[in-house]
């Protein structure tokens, strides 16, 4: 069976991992987790200590969502359905600092991404419904929760569905602006040492 693909991203840390799935009158078989290619592209599958998924109807946008620490990545994958993916880049030591990511995620092409402690995710469904797959390496923790708002004017997301469904958590998210003083305390102002790569995904 061909071995998934990882490529890097315009992130910094962010990962592009493209798997080969194998079609037949019957459907598909694809891997969805290989050792040997994240390990290839410097990132220890034994790192991922929680899987979590959730499904949302079209037009639902969850995000933007990360955590007020450098201690969670998320590999992300849509199992069913199609979302329109974003990733934006929070450490102000990162050289992509305050840009963007944008990805189609499918269940055709079943890419998935590496998104690095640090930075913010969030998501819209595109399909009638979608079910998304997070394998995170760090335990939930309620108290580091974090978000901006999805129509931040700074970050100017081009969300394809208007008038989004969202939660009431998304619908009082600060903005950018009120956030950014504190990314540094949060992520650090500089980058880390080599013995904290592993925590800034690279």
């Amino acid at each position: 069976m061909p071995e998934p693909t990882v490529q890097p991203g315009r992130l910094e840390g962010l990962l592009h991992v493209l798997p080969a799935p194998i079609h037949d009158e019957r459907g598909f078989f694809v891997r969805t987790l290989d050792a040997a290619s994240l390990s290839a592209a410097g990132l220890d599958p034994r790192r991922f200590v929680q899987e979590n998924q959730s499904r949302s109807r079209r037009g639902t946008l969850r995000g933007i969502h990360f955590r007020r620490a450098l201690s969670e990545g998320k590999l992300v994958r849509c199992a069913r359905g199609s979302v329109f993916e974003v990733v934006v880049d929070l450490r102000p030591w990162s050289s992509t600092f305050l840009e963007l990511e944008e990805v189609v995620l499918d269940d055709e092409r079943h890419e998935q991404l590496f998104v690095p402690p640090g930075c913010g995710h969030g998501f819209q469904v595109t399909s009638d419904s979608a079910d998304i797959c997070y394998k995170h390496d760090a335990v939930y923790e309620p108290s580091l929760e974090a978000g901006i708002a999805w129509d931040d004017p700074e970050l100017a997301i081009a969300w394809p569905l208007s008038e989004p469904m969202l939660s009431e958590r998304d619908r009082i998210q600060p903005r950018l602006a009120d956030v950014r003083p504190l990314l540094s305390t949060w992520f650090g102002a500089t980058r880390p040492t080599r013995g904290g790569d592993a925590a800034a995904g690279r």
